[in-house]
């Protein structure tokens, strides 16, 4: 059986990384779920009035202050809502020639059989405030 959260064993999709190593497993599973987590709005989810990201189009703030606030607010939604994860540090990427893309790495401590390992995980929000982790 692979690894996976209770919703990705329901749903199918870890059944998608049978054959894959433990940790490679794991590690899957959690950009899965940061990439879920970082593609919901805060407000959209009704009982978790806090869960999602909050709108990072600020026109009042700087670049560098608009970048800081979505590094900070990324941070401190990890550290809620992905348990898996400790130590957050988000840090924030050169961007590329596309203005309406941010580009952030997560690096963290992972706990894979009793063992906590170092991860990193590279993450591009698009403009339509959509995430991908790998």
């Amino acid at each position: 059986m692979a690894y996976g959260s209770l919703f990705e064993r329901l749903d199918g999709s870890a059944a998608l990384r049978d054959g894959i190593p433990g940790d490679a497993a794991i590690n899957a599973s959690v950009a899965a779920h940061l990439s879920k987590m970082l593609s919901t709005r805060a407000g959209s989810v009704q009982a978790l009035p806090d869960y999602g990201l909050p709108d990072l189009n600020d026109m009042r703030l700087s670049l560098h202050d608009s970048l800081q606030k979505a590094r900070a607010a990324i941070e401190r939604f990890i550290e809620v809502y992905e348990p898996r994860l400790s130590q957050v540090k988000v840090l924030t990427l050169p961007r590329d020639h596309d203005p309406l893309n941010l580009s952030f790495a997560i690096e963290g401590m992972l706990t894979l059989d009793g063992m906590r390992q170092a991860v990193s995980f590279a993450v591009r929000l698009d403009g339509r405030g959509q995430a991908s982790v790998r």
